[in-house]
C-alpha cells in the first residue's frame, strides 16, 4: 500500500529553547517509569551511546516552548498508551542521517493491536524534515511529496527504530528516505521518501 501527502510545513530552528523532562522535574506514570527503564537497556540505545558516529540531542529540542506546547508528536500523542517518553534522538556528525527510538502504545491504533497507518506516516514525514532542513536555507521548508509503503502490519506497544537519510541537495530541494523497524530485531516495518522545498527569500515582485 502507498499513502501520498503533500504540503506539510515544518521550521527548524536550531537556536529555539526548550524544556528538558530530564531537567525539570515532573510526576512519572508507572507506566512512564516501566518505559523508561525499557528504553535504558534496549540494545540499540547502548550501541548508539557507545558509538563515537553519533551524538544524542534532545527530542523536540529544536521548537520553541510555545512551539512544543502545541505539537502533535511532542504534547499531544504524548501520554500513557501513546507515546508514553520522550523519544531518544541521535545525529551523525554532519546531520544527514538521523536515529529515533520509540514506543507506541496500545491507544495508537487503527485496526485493534495495529498501529495507525496515518501515525506512523506522520512520524516518518516529521523524521525526513530532521535530516532535510538543516541542509535548507534558513533551516526552512515544506514537504512536497511524501510516498509511504507500509511493508508489514506495526504491532502496537513495542519499541520501534526510524531510521533517516538525506539522499541529496538540488538548490531548494532535498530528497531523503526513512523506515521505520523493530527494535527487538531490525525488522522493516514501514519505510518512505520524501522532497522537502525551502521557499524562495525574494522580496515581493516590483512593478516596471
Amino acid at each position: 500500500m502507498k499513502h501520498v501527502a503533500t504540503h506539510a510545513s515544518i521550521e527548524h530552528n536550531p537556536d529555539a529553547g526548550y524544556i528538558d523532562d530530564r531537567v525539570i522535574p515532573s510526576p512519572l506514570s508507572l507506566e512512564q517509569q516501566q518505559r523508561f527503564q525499557e528504553q535504558e537497556v534496549l540494545p540499540i540505545v547502548k550501541k548508539l551511546r557507545a558509538s563515537p558516529e553519533w551524538h544524542e540531542v534532545m527530542a523536540y529540542g529544536h521548537l520553541s516552548e510555545s512551539a512544543r506546547a502545541r505539537s502533535l508528536t511532542a504534547t499531544t500523542l504524548r501520554g500513557d498508551g501513546k507515546i508514553a517518553i520522550r523519544p531518544l534522538k541521535f545525529f551523525n556528525a554532519d546531520s544527514t542521517e538521523c536515529i529515533i527510538v520509540a514506543h507506541l502504545g496500545r491507544n495508537m491504533c487503527g485496526h485493534e493491536g495495529i498501529v495507525h497507518g496515518g501515525l506512523l506516516a506522520t512520524l516518518l514525514d516529521e523524521h525526513l524534515a530532521y535530516i532535510t532542513l538543516p541542509s535548507l536555507p534558513n533551516y526552512t521548508g515544506f514537504t512536497a511529496n511524501l510516498n509511504v509503503d507500509y511493508r508489514k502490519p506495526v504491532k502496537a506497544e513495542q519499541w520501534v527504530v526510524i531510521r533517516g537519510k538525506l539522499d541529496r541537495v538540488e538548490g531548494r530541494k532535498a530528497y531523503a528516505n526513512a523506515w521505520i523497524e523493530t527494535a527487538a530485531d531490525g525488522t522493516l516495518l514501514t519505510e518512505a521518501s520524501a522532497l522537502y522545498i525551502s521557499p524562495r527569500t525574494d522580496g515581493p515582485a516590483r512593478s516596471s
